[in-house]
């Protein structure tokens, strides 16, 4: 059943949420050492093979202190990714994840 939202139609796939798999963006954020990304990476790497990494990215902080981390994964199921997300939360490198 369909639901009008008064922009238009809103499906029950929209309603659900995310369509699987999908790509997804993991943000993460951490002190600029280079233990960081090597230990968020394995961390990824222990809920999402190789292969379904689409991209990656670094940006250092202005003063030079911080480093931002972000990998977009294709996510296959939910639980994959509410593992994932998880997980990185709880990476003692992780300073925050969004």
């Amino acid at each position: 059943m369909a639901k009008n939202n008064g922009r238009g139609t809103i499906s029950e796939e929209d309603i659900k949420g995310l369509t699987y798999p999908c790509e997804f963006p993991l943000k993460m954020f951490g002190k600029n050492d280079p233990a960081f990304v090597p230990a968020v990476d394995g961390v990824i790497l222990k809920y999402v093979p190789k292969p379904d990494w689409i991209s990656s990215k670094q940006n250092i902080s202005s003063n030079g202190n911080y480093l931002s981390y972000t990998v977009v994964i294709r996510a296959r199921t939910r639980l994959q990714l509410d593992e994932v997300c998880a997980a990185v939360t709880v990476c003692p490198s992780v300073l925050m994840a969004i």
